[in-house]
């Protein structure tokens, strides 16, 4: 990994795995991480079974997104590589992917069932609720397909019986995803002791989208 620009990716990422660890949104060698390069058509990914914290950059894999072919690296990419090329493939607005097994937003994902939207910050990071994909075996393409259309053009989805995957157009948005994914699923889920939770309807959720646009964040 020569390339200054690559290592300084491949750092972050190394980095941000490390992140996953200290807040507890995987243990040991769960979950994993890619960025696209910067020319587009190859990415960067974790590999397989190794923990985040013994990472090092040549550890890290290079890999083609459309042939899957691994152009660089001598360790196994991650087991969930389909599911990173599909995401990168069908969403050329991402740029980085963090897959991670989170346990409030495992614990729904357990469930089979969707998260509704039922916090003013879900519309507002999210859109509204959050899908839950249909369960397929772990690194096939069902997987992949399945986690895709849950995805549509939002930035996280629930992996049925497995996890969680974020998005983002940088590391630090997809980490970010993820971190609020798991806030927003422990409350969800606390709600129950309350009485159970109320969702917004989907004109509530409609207009407040409108309502938040060009007035939430910086320009």
């Amino acid at each position: 990994m020569v390339n200054k620009e690559i290592g300084a990716l491949g750092e972050k990422i190394i980095d941000y795995g490390k992140k996953l660890i200290a807040q507890g949104l995987v243990s040991g060698s769960g979950g994993n991480i890619s960025h696209r390069l910067p020319e587009g058509k190859k990415m960067l990914i974790t590999p397989s079974g190794m923990a985040y914290d013994k990472l090092q950059l040549e550890d890290l894999v290079i890999m083609d997104i459309e042939t899957g072919d691994v152009v660089e690296g001598h360790r196994k990419p991650s087991i969930e590589k389909g599911l990173h090329r599909a995401i990168l493939q069908a969403r050329p607005d991402v740029q980085a992917i963090v897959h991670c097994h989170s346990k409030h937003a495992s614990a729904v994902a357990a469930t089979r069932n969707d998260i509704p939207p039922v916090l003013d910050n879900m519309v507002a990071y999210f859109g509204g609720g959050v899908i839950t994909a249909p369960h397929a075996p772990i690194g096939s393409l069902s997987l992949a397909d399945n986690v895709v259309k849950a995805l549509g053009e939002r930035p996280v989805a629930l992996m049925a019986n497995h996890g969680a995957v974020a998005v983002g157009k940088d590391l630090s948005q997809a980490f970010l995803m993820a971190e609020l994914l798991e806030e927003c699923a422990q409350i969800y889920l606390l709600s129950f002791l309350a009485g159970g939770p109320v969702a917004l309807t989907e004109k509530e959720v409609e207009e407040e989208i409108k309502w938040l646009q060009g007035k939430y964040g910086q320009a």
